[in-house]
């Protein structure tokens, strides 16, 4: 069963690993409660779209302690249709990575990332995937209306695919073209959520790739903590205050 991490200081090592089926709140309340003897003016915790509830944002500031939390980008929400439709000049930092601040609201701050390099290969990835869905819906027209509802539900059983499909209301199978122009948009980029007055963008930023590095070394470590050591975060806040992940 896939697992989900972060820190657990009761073990003596500072991991912990939890099945992959427990709950948020049982999650966060457990990492919080076992940090109860621990003596730290603040905590910034890092959390992945997976924690982003405001359940779970509103128990994670409570005291004096703030969050980093990635937002779904294709969650519909206002707040990220507002965040990505504010116009504004990104800011280059390091590690191929571009930042662009925006406000819409007063308590909290919203980051957009973009990493170059990624959007060449998430356009690459689409590209693929629309050229194989337009061989399987060739000629489909041709078909009866009982063979195109078999290939559509075939269809629907791959997400990837799926997402490039539209049906018109005649029953016939084509490629969204508007669907493929507002994934371009999406191109290497995600959504940060912050509730920290004072930390830079950058910092929210690299603070967050933190977490995503931890994501990516769960293969290589059985039980990946959340953990990060002072010398590991950037340099405007590792002296004052601990980061913490929870990767779902």
């Amino acid at each position: 069963m896939p697992s989900r991490s972060g820190p657990a200081p009761r073990n003596g090592n500072g991991i912990g690993s939890w099945p992959g089926n427990t709950g948020d709140q049982r999650l966060i309340r457990q990492v919080k409660d076992d940090m109860r003897d621990w003596t730290l003016s603040k905590i910034v915790w890092v959390t992945d779209r997976g924690f982003s509830s405001e359940r779970n944002r509103r128990y994670l500031r409570q005291g004096e302690n703030a969050y980093i939390v990635g937002e779904k980008l294709r969650s519909g929400s206002p707040e990220v249709k507002a965040a990505l439709s504010r116009q504004g000049r990104y800011g280059e930092i390091a590690q191929n990575m571009r930042v662009k601040e925006v406000r819409i609201s007063d308590t909290e701050r919203f980051v957009i990332c973009h990493n170059p390099e990624a959007a060449t290969r998430d356009q690459h990835i689409r590209e693929q995937l629309v050229a194989q869905l337009t061989l399987l819906i060739e000629d489909t027209d041709k078909l009866s209306e009982f063979k195109r509802g078999e290939l559509r539900g075939k269809i629907a059983g791959k997400p990837g695919l799926n997402r490039y499909l539209r049906t018109t209301p005649a029953g016939k199978l084509r490629i969204d073209t508007a669907k493929i122009k507002a994934e371009e948009n999406l191109d290497g980029k995600y959504l940060l959520r912050c509730s920290d007055p004072h930390l830079s963008a950058e910092d929210i930023a690299l603070g967050y790739k933190q977490l995503l590095e931890v994501e990516r070394s769960k293969p290589q470590c059985c039980h990946t903590c959340g953990l990060v050591s002072s010398s590991s975060v950037p340099s405007s806040c590792a002296s004052s205050f601990p980061v913490f992940m929870l990767a779902a």
